[in-house]
């Protein structure tokens, strides 16, 4: 019987040490998985934080560029409308012209035909002084009074005919010819004026002013 007792009692004591070692392992399988879940834990919040940081980084880069790109471009569309300022006043300052007076062109042929009193400056193009005569003519014409001047061009296929070494100004145009350029006066269908040199011309130009 004590025999029994005793085998009773190791057996106990035995079941207990097992117990005990299986509590053991069962808590430092827990510690070892708690340190494992903080360790694990801790390399997650490592990578979230990299990657958070990461992110950012990218953010911070796609905004640089973003700036960049728009500064660039605000740039670029600056000098652009500055320099398409510039062509444009330049264009149109070459396209600026000097406001010429423009005189009615006729043919020395038909200048009797025309009503009323008026001046036909006929011009050689190879007079030195046409010029100083056109600058009166565009003086002369700024007056709102001034008198009604036609001009007629030798060097036109429908005047050069009346080019000659000698002059006519009978008001038979068949017979009518000019030496040179020559200020004519006409009056109801007549020629009733002529200055056929340069003072002449140029004093009675200096009168219509």
């Amino acid at each position: 019987m004590a025999e029994n007792k005793n085998n009773k009692k190791g057996k106990a004591s035995t079941q207990k040490n097992n117990v005990k070692k299986v509590t053991e392992v069962i808590e430092d399988t827990e510690v070892i998985e708690s340190k494992e879940k903080k360790e694990n834990l801790k390399q997650a919040r490592k990578q979230l934080y990299y990657s958070d940081k990461s992110e950012s980084n990218e953010l911070t880069k796609l905004i640089k560029i973003v700036l960049i790109v728009t500064v660039i471009i605000i740039v670029f569309y600056g000098v652009t409308v500055v320099v398409t300022n510039k062509v444009k006043e330049v264009s149109e300052e070459k396209n600026k012209q000097p406001v010429e007076i423009q005189y009615d062109s006729i043919m020395i042929g038909s200048m009797l035909n025309i009503d009323g009193s008026f001046y036909v400056l006929i011009e050689n193009p190879d007079d030195i002084r046409l010029s100083e005569y056109t600058t009166l003519l565009q003086t002369i014409k700024a007056n709102e009074d001034a008198p009604m001047i036609y001009t007629a061009d030798l060097s036109s296929t429908f005047n050069n005919n009346y080019l000659s070494d000698k002059s006519n100004y009978d008001s038979d145009m068949e017979n009518f010819k000019v030496k040179g350029t020559t200020l004519v006066r006409v009056r109801n269908h007549k020629i009733s004026d002529v200055y056929d040199n340069y003072d002449d011309i140029i004093k009675k130009l200096d009168e219509l002013d």
